[in-house]
């Protein structure tokens, strides 16, 4: 399902769209605006719609069902200053799963654009567009026994399969590969990361729940197991679970069914389900921290992705494959990279995998000088897109002996690490192995932003 957000009416006024412009402006144009009330086409198919349900034009029942008929897995925002409860309940019932401020759609809006954005620097969103066997790039053992594992599993209808390896090694886009090259490719592929996820919200983003099932349960909401239905299901970080959420996922996968929150019904359920770790989950296991019966039914198939520094030879492969891609992203053709920084590139071990490949690959680009890319153009890269550790070492945080509150301890260590980094959030959610949303949440009701240092 592309990332686009499709709006209907003045949702946010012009500074607000100026605004996003300004701070997004890459993937600005995924947002579309809609000034009369035409319904979809078959072949669009948005992340969000965003409807302005003040103007009348936009808030009838024949438009809001023309809008939820055309793709059923996708989520309807409404827009309303002053919504009553009987326009709620109306406007649920046509397809509106939430109704938010104009306040509160900019800022959705805006999360929606960046998380966007962090795809876009991704390494999965520089290979094959369509996620084929061919985009996994490289030529050494592990990536052929892979290459073949996949193209076997192609005819295989299998419930589950197990993703292991190091952050940054690409375990999201063997996910996809496995999707799109299968034989669930013409259903959802639904990502889900596990770290993102409060625990006393899993039950309600995973299963679903009923209207009125808690306090704030104001529509009836589907979860994301039944989005998933007859497609895939892709549980990122999934050893960051808790013991609670093992539990209820674990009983959904061996009933295949669910029911969800404060409903009494039960729905049969046929979701492929891809885990993905960079834990080892047998040390987990003895540990007590991860249940064995809910790692062997997710274990039914392994791909294990080894880390860069093991399969050196793919690195001039994946080298000249983002050189491609940042060249043509950069409107800067022809180029190449020296046979030495090739050599010098396979020497260095990459601790953060195919994402610091990616990362290295694009800084020199941008840049380099003239049409190839040297040894000191690496070099140079390399250092602006990792912090030493002499420099790693000088964060101190001062305790008084009457103590002090440990979310002003978090929220002072995740303001200096984000100056460290200068705010690249990527960088700062892997240095302290926490989930982008979670960091987005620490910034903002610490209200980080107005601390920041300029670089």
């Amino acid at each position: 399902m592309p990332d686009v957000s499709i709006i209907y009416g003045e949702i946010i006024d012009a500074a607000g769209q100026e605004q996003l412009k300004t701070s997004h402006r890459k993937s600005f144009d995924f947002l579309q605006w809609q000034h009369a009330a035409e319904p979809l086409d078959e072949s669009d198919d948005p992340s969000f719609v965003f409807v302005d349900l003040d103007n009348p034009e936009f808030s009838t029942p024949e438009f809001l069902l023309s809008v939820a008929s055309t793709n059923q897995s996708r989520k309807i925002i409404g827009k309303s200053e002053n919504p009553t409860t009987e326009e709620a309940i109306r406007v649920s019932k046509l397809g509106v799963s939430e109704i938010l401020t104009s306040q509160q759609c900019l800022e959705k809006l805006h999360n929606f654009l960046e998380d966007l954005q962090h795809e876009t620097d991704q390494p999965v969103a520089a290979g094959n567009a369509e996620f084929s066997v061919d985009a996994l790039v490289g030529k050494s053992g592990h990536i052929m026994e892979i290459r073949k594992m996949i193209q076997v599993l192609g005819d295989v209808d299998f419930p589950s399969a197990l993703i292991l390896g190091e952050t940054g090694t690409g375990k999201s886009f063997v996910a996809k590969i496995l999707h799109n090259t299968g034989m669930r490719s013409d259903h959802n592929l639904v990502e889900v990361n596990c770290s993102a996820i409060p625990d006393d919200l899993f039950e309600s983003e995973l299963f679903g729940h009923a209207k009125g099932a808690f306090t704030d349960a104001k529509v009836e909401k589907l979860g994301l197991f039944e989005y998933a239905q007859n497609g895939t299901l892709f549980l990122d970080e999934v050893g960051n679970l808790t013991a609670s959420a093992q539990a209820k996922l674990l009983k959904i996968l061996e009933d295949k069914k669910l029911r969800r929150v404060g409903d009494v019904n039960e729905r049969d359920i046929n979701v492929r389900v891809v885990a993905a770790t960079n834990l080892d989950l047998r040390e987990a296991i003895d540990a007590g921290k991860f249940r064995e019966d809910l790692y062997f039914r997710l274990n039914l198939l392994t791909i294990d992705i080894p880390p860069l520094r093991e399969r050196p030879v793919d690195i001039p492969d994946m080298a000249r494959h983002f050189l491609r891609f940042y060249t043509s992203i950069y409107s800067k053709p022809n180029y190449t990279i020296a046979e030495d920084a090739l050599q010098a590139m396979q020497h260095y071990r990459w601790p953060g995998n195919v994402r610091e490949l990616s990362n290295v690959i694009e800084k020199a680009v941008l840049l380099g000088k003239g049409r190839s890319i040297k040894l000191n153009d690496i070099k140079s890269a390399l250092k602006r897109s990792r912090v030493t550790a002499a420099d790693r070492r000088k964060i101190v945080i001062e305790l008084p002996h009457q103590g002090r509150p440990l979310d002003e301890i978090e929220s002072n260590i995740v303001l200096e690490v984000l100056n460290m980094f200068n705010w690249n959030k990527s960088q700062v959610a892997e240095f302290l192995n926490i989930s982008r949303p979670r960091l987005r949440r620490i910034i903002e009701s610490n209200k980080l932003e107005q601390n920041r240092r300029k670089s």
